[in-house]
């Protein structure tokens, strides 16, 4: 009896967590989290990933949109969300290292939470309507100079990559950024399309973004924060091309979850995201929707948060945007 028993124990020591064994995941849906409106480079990159881990998993992967607040609301939610895997989020620039920069007040840390995996990178092209009298960047920095006041340019989101990438522009330019108008939209896709509607002047917004507005016609792209001209936008040039060369602000997407996320939950998502960062289905799939795959695990994605802050913060005091 006692052999018996003593059996039964190490069959379940050696099945318990513990021992080495990890608890299956995911069992039911998952929500990732996008803290933006739909169509901007957060949700685009959301729903790749959303995607690929369903299509991997045979799980739900749903994407939750929930703007507000340049995109507190949503990174709260998921933040306060039980940590259990089952409640992620879109970990972006504008809920990370600009917010950080721009706002001293925000409403949680900036280590809390879980560093899961940096997936994308999305260059900025600057752009304005398609039948805008500037031609070049250099005709918007000359308007620019000599109308600061009635330069209107919009912003999805005040801790976005627009607020950054407009305002080192502006500043390269000779412009008074603070004597500038900013409209504030609840994403890059709002702000783009009020732009093609003629509400305001001039946007700098990631390529996932502006790309399609671009190709119809409806926007002119005038420079590229990248080193080199973007697929399917040959004609573009650099910013280094149009006369801009330190010109560097980049959007980025990843994937976080709340404080105290288990082990066993980042290791089934990095291996995915690794995994699918080789595969060229998923790689032909992101350059459709003007995506850069760039996959850095937990410690190098918060290493790379935490050099970003060191940046920008001192860029967002010397352009006056911190608040």
């Amino acid at each position: 009896m006692w052999r018996t028993l003593l059996a039964t124990v190490l069959v379940l020591a050696l099945a318990a967590p513990g021992a080495g064994a990890q608890p299956p995941y995911p069992t039911r849906p998952v929500e990732i989290i996008v803290a933006f409106a739909p169509g901007g480079g957060a949700d685009v990159a959301g729903r790749l990933i959303a995607g690929y881990a369903a299509r991997k998993w045979g799980q739900p992967v749903n994407v939750v949109n929930m703007p507000g607040a340049s995109g507190i609301t949503g990174t709260l939610h998921a933040l306060r969300a039980r940590p259990d895997g089952y409640t992620l989020f879109v970990d972006v620039h504008a809920v990370s290292s600009m917010l950080f920069a721009v706002q001293s007040d925000v409403p949680y840390k900036f280590e809390e939470k879980t560093p899961i995996a940096l997936v994308t990178l999305d260059p900025v092209i600057y752009t304005v309507r398609h039948d805008s009298p500037w031609k070049t960047l250099a005709d918007v920095a000359a308007a620019a100079r000599a109308n600061p006041r009635g330069f209107r340019y919009a912003l999805g989101g005040i801790a976005a990559v627009a607020s950054f990438s407009v305002a080192q522009f502006l500043t390269a330019a000779g412009v008074p950024v603070a004597e500038t108008s900013r409209v504030v939209f609840p994403g890059g896709a709002p702000a783009l399309t009020a732009l093609a509607g003629g509400h305001v002047d001039f946007a700098g917004q990631q390529w996932s973004e502006s790309a399609a507005l671009i190709q119809a016609g409806k926007l002119r792209g005038l420079a590229v924060v990248h080193p080199t001209r973007l697929p399917g936008l040959p004609d573009i040039p650099t910013a280094r091309e149009a006369g801009f060369p330190g010109l560097d602000v980049v959007g980025w997407q990843g994937l976080s979850g709340p404080p105290n996320l288990p082990a066993h939950v980042v290791a089934r998502w990095t291996a995915l995201l690794e995994e699918a960062a080789r595969d060229p289905a998923f790689l032909e799939q992101a350059a459709k929707v003007n995506k850069v795959i760039v996959y850095k695990g937990p410690e190098a994605f918060w290493q790379f948060q935490q050099e970003e802050l060191k940046r920008y913060l001192p860029l967002a005091i010397k352009m006056g945007i911190r608040k």
